[in-house]
């Protein structure tokens, strides 16, 4: 619970900050934003576009997830490569070690006293 209460705090702090920095660029720069010859209030031209950084932001995400689930992937797939060419080429020996080990141990009797 404590995971999504940060992540909540996190999502307020970013939009509070994202808005706040908007309104002062709008403000010093006059940024405006025009749909159909028609200038969009700035508080719609606001939330327009914290929506579109929160989407961007969204698709880094999973940009950087995949990127990273890729090279997991690729380094699981070298381990488990030479992991298998390490067996393949050393099962022989293996088998003939077991073999030996299972010929070679002690066996235990079951010596019934009457």
């Amino acid at each position: 619970m404590n995971v999504l209460k940060n992540l909540a705090l996190a999502v307020l702090i970013a939009i509070l900050i994202t808005y706040s920095l908007g309104y002062a660029a709008s403000d010093l720069l006059d940024i405006r934003l025009q749909l159909d010859s028609d200038f969009v209030e700035p508080i719609t031209s606001l939330i327009l576009l914290v929506i579109v950084g929160v989407v961007l932001v969204m698709i880094g995400f999973a940009v950087a997830l995949s990127v990273v689930a890729a090279i997991g992937f690729t380094i699981f797939a070298i381990l488990g490569a030479l992991v298998f060419a390490g067996l393949s080429s050393i099962w022989p020996i293996l088998l003939g070690a077991i073999i030996i080990i299972w010929l070679l141990k002690d066996k235990k009797s079951n010596d019934s006293y009457s």
